[in-house]
């Protein structure tokens, strides 16, 4: 449609200028551009009034404009009519009819213009814009009265009519009033350059308007036919214009405009124009003046206009830094409003005068519902005081930074832990409180409580570790040493193992008695509080492990820490210091408490226990020390494992009190076990042979290695005492090889030397911890193979308490007998006494103890033992050995009973490996001629 417009455009320009050249014969075809257009310029407004993206004051405005139209192209027509057809044709003059049309045209404009909202304006705003309107329009009126004086009886010569004059001076003012609408009052809705196109066309109509005495000589052209395609084209650019700029989906930022019009100012530089225009036929002087005062009032203009600018760069930069510091503010609100931390100022009087939006976030209530109060409202009540000493160290220095760790109260009633970090800024105008940080540290405190707990508890047990109760062990001797009470609780702690291995029997080619028994000392006196220590140890832990695996003895852990914890008080610290080794802290006890609770925990471990489906029964060895003065933790500890072993070495499952000459027995065991090591390497260690000999002739049937220790300067060192430090130290194991070897080396040489004479069997005595050795099986398998022995000459000796509880060496043992090395249980009758030990372990021997032996020739009730077990030997077709056979009585009744070996004094006490060799000699030599007479015996 714009194009079909501009081209009736051109097409009117063009006729116009071709006919104001040459005179052409078709005056109608002038007039065919002007009805077409304004038909076309009414459909473009109906277009852009129907345009749904547009806003009903838009709308309206576009519908008059269109009606405009309409009735300046009905106008057009019957202009074309008086000119072409009418009286006194060809004409410029138009009749009362086509005036009529064009000034209702003009009217439906101006309305349309006036209906348009004006922008809301202030007080002095609005006072601007009618001091500039005064001043444009009144240039106007000038322009008006002066075109009234001079080219209005032109006009109306050249029409024939004054009314032309009258339209083309109220079209003028439509232009004006556009002019002054789209500088002064603002466009409303309308888009603003839609509105600078339309005042364009009204501007051409009025100026075509003005032209019409250019042409008065030529009756047959008409300003119309250019004016009205021209205005009728901007009208419809314009109309697209605005229907284009209300189909934009993004909306664009408004253009920057000055904030001053020069609508005004070129009003008054034109009325300065009009002024010597004016003058121009008047006298010197008076165009003098009048030239002079239009060039000040120029001047003046250009210096106000220049004002202007500077007052709009100030304003600009005043914007710009308005604009910056509102970004920074929204920023900062922003960043308080979406902080993940609580915001919140205190007033000094302690209550809350902003609280940020997150504290809804942490807390779970809105910000109006603490503001006015003190924070002490919403703060746990221990943690008060912190809250307060905190605010008073912050007000004591301005600008001061202060952070403690309170519980708040959230809305669900549950605490959180916030961390606050507080400024003092009362200082600050704009503030005038303490500011304050708060984050939630609900969850960090309860892992670093875990970890805390973690790192001083033990997680199977629930109890104290060591780290744990060595420091409270530690206060507690403080306080004890100044007097002042002091509680403790239990805790809750980390597994730290397997249990350790404890109480192992005297061995590996040793057959040693008993060690000497110790009183329990009475530590503190009789009256005396204070603090004790209990150190309970489980006895022969280990074995569970190793018989029903790790598992159950996990749980039995568990179950003795639930007992330890029912046999002491409230203020008393059970731990746990690692694997089967279990504390006990005693506060504010006498001696005489401290030896029941002793009592009353060996009863409580000493009832059977239910561990993962397993029935067991735990006792516990317990090393008892009182406090005392100048001890600290570590030696409270070990003066509690002193008396712990004591227990031990007295049988296991009791307590005893340390006393100062156990230190002394450790500290021989201590200077023992570093000699025992020097001997071994330097050859201080030798061994003897005791020889097994046949009932009832006394021929030597195998013989049992002995170890003995001569030292440099004790002399000959009773195994007594060697060997419980050997066990205690781990020597055991190394000395246990020393005498594997070195006694199936010895029993190589007599097989060379003296052949069928030599003894069949070498016996060796193997300790529990041998056994339980994963090579020791290789390692008997390698001394056989370097001595060329066979397996059957070898006869190894064990305890029953050794394999009783079945594991890693009873696995050893099967392992052995398989390759055809001979077993026999030692000291049979004196330890667990399982008679089913006899089916399940591989036993060749049965060693009857010198306990039963010592009997036989007395009653029938003292000799009924050692029958009966000759018995059981001779029912599972095992060889029965009598040891410690000191008499003839004892050998005669013996063999009666049915024994065929054994060994003592009576035959042979221990010898060197020379003196059975010569005893070997003389057997050889029997065997080679008549045989000796056999040894005196009964029968």
């Amino acid at each position: 449609m714009t194009a079909a417009l501009g081209l009736l455009a051109v097409f009117g320009v063009g006729w116009f200028l071709l006919d104001f050249v040459r005179h052409l014969d078709a005056p109608v075809v002038a007039w065919v551009p002007v009805v077409l257009s304004a038909v076309l310029g009414v459909v473009a407004c109906g277009r852009t009034a129907a345009s749904p993206s547009l806003n009903p004051q838009a709308r309206l405005f576009w519908r008059w404009f269109g009606t405009a139209v309409l009735l300046i192209g009905v106008g057009g027509a019957c202009n074309a009519y008086d000119a072409v057809a009418g009286p006194g044709a060809p004409t410029q003059q138009p009749g009362p009819m086509t005036m009529a049309w064009y000034f209702g045209g003009v009217l439906a404009a101006l309305w349309g213009l006036l209906r348009l909202p004006a922008v809301r304006r202030s007080r002095r705003e609005r006072l601007t814009l009618w001091l500039d309107t005064g001043v444009i329009m009144l240039a106007a009126g000038l322009f008006a009265w002066t075109f009234a004086v001079h080219g209005s009886p032109e006009l109306a010569a050249a029409t024939g009519s004054s009314l032309p004059g009258l339209v083309t001076i109220v079209v003028g003012f439509v232009a004006v009033l556009t002019a002054v609408k789209l500088a002064l009052a603002g466009v409303g809705s309308l888009n603003r350059k839609a509105l600078s196109i339309l005042g364009t066309a009204v501007l051409v109509g009025a100026t075509g308007g003005a032209l019409m005495p250019l042409i008065q000589s030529r009756p047959d052209l008409n300003v119309a036919h250019v004016t009205i395609p021209i205005a009728c084209l901007l009208l419809a650019l314009a109309a697209d214009r605005q229907r284009e700029a209300g189909k934009e989906a993004v909306r664009r930022a408004p253009e920057r405009r000055r904030p001053f019009s020069l609508l005004p100012y070129a009003a008054i530089a034109a009325t300065g124009g009009l002024l010597l225009v004016s003058t121009r036929t008047a006298g010197l002087e008076t165009q003098m003046i009048a030239a002079g005062a239009t060039v000040i009032t120029w001047l003046v203009v250009g210096r106000q206009i220049l004002a202007f600018y500077d007052n709009a760069d100030l304003l600009a930069r005043l914007d710009a830094s308005m604009l910056e510091l509102r970004r920074h503010d929204q920023r900062s609100r922003s960043l308080v409003q979406n902080s993940s931390d609580i915001i919140a100022v205190t007033a000094d009087d302690g209550t809350l005068a902003y609280l940020s939006s997150s504290v809804g976030r942490i807390l779970g209530v809105p910000p109006d519902h603490w503001l006015g109060r003190p924070v002490a409202h919403c703060t746990h009540p221990d943690d008060v005081r912190l809250l307060r000493e905190m605010g008073r160290r912050l007000k004591r220095d301005p600008g001061a930074t202060a952070t403690c760790q309170v519980r708040m109260r959230h809305a669900d009633g549950d605490w959180r832990w916030l961390e606050i970090v507080g400024t003092n800024r009362i200082d600050d105008p704009g503030i005038r409180g303490i500011v304050s940080n708060a984050r939630d540290i609900t969850e960090t405190r309860r892992v670093q409580d875990q970890l805390a707990h973690q790192a001083t508890h033990d997680a199977l047990t629930g109890l104290a570790n060591r780290a744990l109760f060595t420091e409270r062990a530690a206060s507690a001797l403080v306080l004890a040493r100044t007097g002042t009470e002091t509680s403790t609780g239990t805790g809750a702690g980390i597994k730290t193992g397997a249990g350790t291995e404890t109480g192992i029997k005297a061995g590996a080619g040793i057959k040693a008695g008993a060690g000497p028994g110790n009183d329990a000392g009475t530590g503190a006196g009789a009256g005396t509080r204070g603090v004790a220590l209990a150190l309970v140890d489980l006895d022969d832990f280990k074995t569970i492990n190793d018989r029903l695996g790790h598992a159950v003895g996990d749980a039995l852990l568990v179950v003795v820490a639930d007992r330890l914890r029912e046999c002491v008080g409230p203020h008393d610290t059970v731990a746990r210091l690692g694997g089967d080794e279990f504390a006990v802290l005693l506060l504010d006890v006498s001696a005489e408490e401290a030896d029941r609770i002793a009592e009353r925990v060996i009863v409580a471990l000493g009832t059977p226990a239910r561990a993962a489906d397993h029935d067991l029964l735990v006792q516990a060895s317990i090393g008892l020390v009182a406090g005392g003065p100048g001890m600290d933790a570590s030696e409270l500890l070990r003066r509690a494992d002193v008396a712990m072993y004591a227990a031990k070495e007295q049988g296991k499952s009791r307590h005893v009190r340390y006393t100062e000459e156990m230190d002394a027995r450790t500290v021989e065991h201590a200077r023992l076990g570093a000699e025992l090591q020097h001997a071994l390497a330097s050859g201080g260690l030798f061994l003897l042979y005791q020889p097994v000999v046949i009932l009832p002739e006394g021929e030597i049937s195998s013989v049992e290695a002995l170890v003995r220790w001569r030292h440099p300067e004790r002399g000959l060192v009773s195994p007594a005492e060697f060997v419980p430090v050997a066990e205690r130290n781990g020597m055991i194991v190394q000395i246990g090889a020393w005498v594997l070897r070195e006694a199936c080396r010895q029993m190589a040489g007599w097989r060379r030397r003296y052949g069928a004479a030599a003894p069949l069997r070498m016996g060796v005595n193997v300790s529990p911890r041998q056994l339980r050795e994963p090579s020791f099986v290789q390692a008997v398998t390698d001394v056989l193979r370097e001595t060329g022995l066979r397996p059957q000459d070898l006869l190894l000796e064990i305890t029953e308490t050794a394999v009783f509880d079945g594991g890693p060496a009873l696995e050893t043992v099967r392992a052995l007998h398989a390759l055809g090395v001979g077993f026999a249980l030692d000291d049979f009758g004196t330890g667990h006494s399982s008679l089913g030990l006899l089916r399940t372990c591989p036993v060749d021997v049965l060693k009857v103890d010198k306990l039963f032996v010592d009997g036989v020739t007395g009653t029938v009730e003292s000799s009924v033992i050692a029958t009966s077990l000759v018995q059981i030997a001779h029912a599972l077709r095992l060889q029965a050995v009598a040891e410690g056979v000191e008499t003839e009585a004892q050998a005669r009744r013996l063999y009666q009973l049915g024994y065929r070996l054994a060994q003592g004094f009576h035959f042979a006490p221990p010898l060197s490996g020379e003196e059975i060799g010569r005893l070997l000699a003389v057997r050889a030599v029997r065997l080679g001629s008549d045989p000796l007479d056999p040894p005196a015996l009964a029968g």
